[in-house]
């Protein structure tokens, strides 16, 4: 892949965090005191959504790009919580909207609290990370963050709009996934430039990077929902189609052998198990899987490319080991 051979450094896939493995700590003690409070229901949603867990890529991809530069750990930490809360908030909606049951083995709080409080509790969530981000003084901080969120809920509407519909095509999708994803990771990113004080080049570089991998994050995500082990993922096989929500895999395979049944199928939203199972053996055996499978490696490609601007950074390698860590996860 391009961008390989910028450093002698290898890093393991399981060392990607290590240089900030106390600071992420330090992220989930900042989280908890974000959302404590005297109110006990509140104390126990907050309990539940960090037990939780998740991989905490955005707070990470923040504080390992601002490793790079100024490192101001006290400033750092709040503004990488408030990013997971924002992050913990647009799941909770998200899974409102979807109609999901599960999220991470565990169940939704829309499914355990009902969608009012599920509702409530996004709306508490983007408020705290925004008291959060307020508190840092840096308007630009405030700003980097306001922007992702309204890339996300445009993308969110976007999606709403072509649920079952496969008009948009390839492009439709990834215009979709960049606001709803690829955004967010880069501009985490970016923001760890700024908050390190990198040189403006540097800063750009570091956004081209998040875009990458946030893109590459997001078709493997994609691939998984199909080819997936349901326990690694923490919900059913599936759950994008049956949810109306098109695919990479599944885009290319409707272009390449249009299928009548399924177009069917979609027009009358009505996608169960079975169709669930025949459309990913189908999507397999006409190349959907290989294909989407080329398109994340090419946006990590891109990615790495991108860090050729930061050679010679302490944290080069890392990031590079979390981009081909993105490739090869299975969850």
């Amino acid at each position: 892949m391009a961008g390989e051979g910028q450093t002698s450094v290898t890093v393991s896939a399981g060392a990607v965090f290590e240089p900030i493995r106390d600071d992420l700590a330090g992220v989930e003690v900042a989280i908890r005191r974000a959302l404590d409070g005297p109110d006990p229901h509140i104390v126990e949603l907050a309990t539940y959504l960090q037990r939780g867990g998740g991989k905490r890529l955005r707070p990470a991809l923040l504080l390992l790009t601002a490793r790079n530069f100024h490192y101001d750990r006290e400033r750092l930490l709040p503004v990488a919580a408030a990013v997971e809360l924002i992050h913990m908030a647009t799941l909770v909606h998200d899974d409102i909207v979807d109609g999901a049951t599960s999220r991470r083995g565990l169940p939704t709080v829309n499914v355990r609290w009902g969608t009012g409080t599920a509702v409530l509790t996004g709306d508490f969530l983007f408020a705290r990370a925004f008291s959060l981000l307020a508190a840092d003084g840096d308007n630009r901080v405030v700003r980097v963050m306001a922007e992702a969120v309204y890339e996300m809920s445009t993308g969110e509407i976007e999606q709403q709009a072509q649920l079952f519909d496969p008009a948009a095509g390839e492009e439709g999708y990834y215009r979709r996934i960049y606001k709803k994803t690829a955004h967010f990771i880069s501009h985490c990113c970016l923001m760890g430039g700024l908050m390190g004080g990198a040189p403006e080049r540097q800063v750009e570089a570091l956004r081209r990077y998040g875009y990458g991998i946030g893109m590459g994050f997001q078709v493997i995500d994609d691939i998984l929902d199909l080819t997936g082990n349901p326990e690694q993922l923490g919900k059913p096989r599936g759950t994008d189609l049956r949810s109306g929500v098109l695919t990479l895999p599944v885009l290319f395979a409707l272009a390449k052998d249009p299928q009548p049944w399924l177009l069917e199928r979609l027009a009358a939203r009505q996608v169960d198990d079975a169709t669930v199972e025949r459309v990913t053996e189908w999507v397999e055996a006409v190349g959907g899987i290989a294909y989407a499978r080329r398109r994340a490696e090419q946006f990590i490609s891109d990615a790495l490319e991108a860090l050729d601007e930061l050679a010679e950074a302490p944290m080069a390698p890392h990031l590079r080991a979390l981009a081909r860590f993105i490739l090869e996860r299975n969850n």
